[in-house]
């Protein structure tokens, strides 16, 4: 195990990810430059994810700390458990089905040493994702030719897709995500952390991102995380974005805010309260009985899964262990 304190906090959440965390794994052993601890949540995994972390921690140097709940708690609580363990001086998050090139963390570091801001740290650099077709999962337009300072609102207008953040670890523990659901938009939270703050938009590709992974941890095909949803579109659409929106996209947002509150038992009062563009437009509210009828036909069709409510019992009865294992 290193001596000195890690630069930086790698943090993975994953659920019975076992054979795409071999290959994240792999590329962090690669990684030529090793200052680094991979914080490493295991979310009740029924495969071998235990035995191949344990493992693997006796044939590296960097520090790997194992966060595992015997029970799954979902991405939000873990990535919140991950952080508060963290000791670098930044933080960046890899999904458990992305893995790093050779040389991404030395390329990061070398673009954070040399970049200032009227001689402040930068807060941050947002770099370049592609998938495994070496198309880019960040920029689906054209891609920019050189690195752009500028406010992390700015920047984002310029990205279509994900991208890998690295920053400052004050940053990140000031505030955590939202525990509601087994998944919430990582948008709900870094807005709101990253607002006004510094940041390098970089084309410099850093990671690959399997798209073609197998259960995959997402909103998919099936109507669940709605609680999450719900939240994350109260948290994220501010009154000055939603104006700014065709009045279609307007009636379709809060058509699906609306009908994801009723799948997650969100009374219509509360619901109301938590989006704000419904509380200067009260005309709005008329677009509820739609969003009820096709709640109606998605319980019909059998798409729904409350997963909140799973959530709200695993959460209470977890057990959690924290294991430093090299």
């Amino acid at each position: 195990m290193l001596k000195k304190k890690p630069l930086i906090s790698i943090i993975t959440s994953s659920w019975n990810r076992e054979k795409y965390l071999k290959i994240l794994a792999n590329s962090l052993k690669k990684q030529s430059y090793q200052n680094f601890e991979w914080l490493i949540g295991d979310d009740g995994s029924i495969d071998n994810t235990s035995k191949f972390i344990k493992l693997f921690s006796k044939k590296v140097k960097f520090k790997i700390v194992y966060i595992s709940s015997d029970i799954r708690i979902g991405k939000s609580k873990m990535v919140n458990l991950l952080v508060e363990r963290a000791s670098g001086k930044y933080i960046t998050e890899c999904d458990s089905d992305d893995y790093y090139l050779p040389n991404s963390l030395k390329n990061l570091l070398d673009i954070l040493n040399q970049k200032k801001t009227k001689n402040k740290e930068l807060d941050g650099i947002i770099a370049q994702n592609i998938n495994t077709k070496n198309l880019s999962e960040t920029f689906k337009g054209a891609i920019p030719e050189k690195n752009e300072l500028g406010k992390w609102e700015t920047l984002q207008k310029k990205i279509d897709g994900d991208s890998t953040i690295i920053t400052l670890a004050k940053n990140y523990k000031k505030k955590k995500f939202l525990e509601v659901d087994f998944l919430i938009t990582e948008s709900s939270l870094l807005n709101k952390i990253f607002k006004n703050k510094n940041f390098l938009l970089t084309p410099k590709i850093v990671k690959v991102m399997d798209r073609d992974a197998d259960d995959s941890v997402s909103f998919g095909k099936k109507i669940q995380y709605c609680r999450g949803s719900v939240y994350c579109i109260a948290h994220d659409e501010t009154q000055k974005k939603f104006e700014k929106k065709p009045k279609i996209t307007k009636i379709l947002i809060i058509v699906n805010y609306f009908r994801y509150s009723i799948h997650a038992d969100i009374n219509f009062n509360k619901a109301l309260r938590m989006f704000k563009p419904l509380k200067t437009n009260y005309l709005y509210m008329l677009l509820f009985p739609i969003s009820y009828i096709i709640s109606l036909r998605d319980r019909f069709l059998k798409k729904v899964i409350k997963t909140h409510i799973e959530f709200e019992k695993n959460k209470k009865n977890s057990k959690i262990s924290i294991h430093l294992l090299n």
